[in-house]
């Protein structure tokens, strides 16, 4: 279920307070220990489409006395207020942020300064700010949706603001908290060498005429394939025993299809990278007579253009041809810029704003933003069969992210 509100617990209360697991993390972190036990990171709710989360209201943090107060908001009091704070720096996982932040700053004459890093480099930012009450970074727009609504907002480190005047226009299963975007991440192929995807089932991966031809970032690296594991076992099972009798040509006969796949897809000898960046050129490369196939995001598809390889969308493949992994907006509590960073929350939320990242095929929140016709590798005609994740389970996908781990790592060849 989602919760009602955000609201009404003043933020700066919490400031001092931290939970062992959290100090736990953060020491794991500044040991560099990026694959030990209590990483954690997100993907957002599935078939509900509901992307919102859980939580145990009284515990949530305040967006009521950040900056100047809804009731009676107007974007141009908030534009007046935010011009009187100075500069704000800005964070995503794409390096499109440096030119929304240019955007930005055109726009309204607030200086901001787009920093590209990834999500759990966000996270340990963003804790060590916090704990340091030196907050430099003010918005993180952040993919980690099961650690931002079980950790960082109950914990008073982020706040989630929706801006008043977008809520028509925001469906409200992404309000609460602040989801931007969704991010596609899809099956990917050399349509140089094949004409069309050359398997139309994820079972088919786990066999061995694929044995070491799936190209893939590391779900140890990578915790939104971590809760993406965990949404398909936890809603997607009916769908993953379907297509298993479609390959197989038989029932399903153990527990849970969805770990019998992660199981055989890891023993499989997946080509695991560091980064999609590195999946798309392995790919298409040129010269291959049995290219492998991989899991990327859409926005590889535009250096493909850019740099010659060869890329192809699985548009066919079952129960479903990717996953949309949602963005969250989160305000750092504490920031010294509380207005100019929800002005930048807001201006995320329209299409001007997203624009840099809608070019790379995401997906706006708003509904009247559009995938851009620059857009390289067609996902906007085939968001229908996507994993959409699923708000109910995401506590239950932030519990289990170590099991999946654990369940990789046994069984990886």
């Amino acid at each position: 279920m989602i919760q009602e509100t955000y609201l009404n617990t003043n933020f700066k209360n919490k400031g001092a307070i931290m939970s062992k697991k959290t100090w736990e993390k953060l020491s794991i972190w500044s040991l560099g220990l990026a694959g030990f036990s209590l990483i954690l990171a997100g993907c957002a709710p599935a078939n509900t489409n509901q992307t919102g989360a859980a939580g145990d209201d009284s515990k949530q943090t305040a967006s009521a006395d950040l900056g100047i107060p809804d009731e009676g908001y107007t974007l141009e009091a908030l534009i007046e207020a935010a011009k009187k704070e100075g500069p704000i720096t800005v964070v995503d996982a794409t390096g499109k942020i440096e030119k929304m932040a240019e955007n930005f700053t055109a726009k309204y004459g607030i200086k901001a300064t787009g920093v590209k890093m990834k999500a759990q480099e966000q996270e340990e930012v963003l804790i060590r700010e916090f704990q340091a009450k030196n907050v430099k970074s003010d918005v993180f727009n952040m993919s980690n949706l099961p650690d931002v609504t079980s950790q960082i907002i109950p914990e008073g480190m982020g706040v989630s603001w929706m801006p008043p005047d977008l809520r028509e226009v925001i469906p409200a299963e992404y309000q609460k908290p602040a989801i931007t975007e969704n991010n596609p991440w899809v099956f990917a192929y050399n349509n140089k060498v094949h004409d069309k995807c050359p398997v139309n089932n994820i079972w088919a991966l786990t066999t061995d005429e694929w044995k070491g031809k799936f190209v893939m970032p590391d779900p140890l690296l990578r915790n939104e394939t971590l809760f993406w594991f965990n949404q398909l076992a936890t809603n997607g099972e009916k769908e993953m025993k379907a297509a298993y009798k479609e390959q197989f040509g038989e029932e399903f006969k153990g527990e849970n299809a969805t770990e019998e796949w992660v199981k055989r897809l890891a023993a499989n000898s997946p080509n695991v990278v560091k980064s999609d960046t590195d999946a798309g050129p392995i790919i298409g490369a040129d010269g291959q007579s049995e290219p492998p196939m991989g899991f990327l995001s859409t926005s590889i598809f535009r250096d493909a253009k850019e740099d010659n390889f060869a890329l192809g969308l699985c548009d066919t493949m079952k129960p479903w041809i990717g996953q949309l992994t949602p963005r969250v907006a989160v305000i750092a509590s504490g920031t010294k810029h509380p207005n100019a960073a929800k002005l930048f929350v807001h201006f995320m939320m329209t299409q001007e704003g997203m624009q840099p990242q809608l070019d790379d095929g995401k997906i706006s929140t708003n509904k009247k933003a559009e995938v851009s016709p620059k857009e390289a590798s067609g996902i906007a005609k085939h968001i229908d069969k996507m994993y959409v994740n699923n708000s109910g389970t995401t506590q239950d996908d932030y519990a289990k992210a170590q099991d999946w781990r654990d369940l990789w790592t046994v069984n990886k060849k």
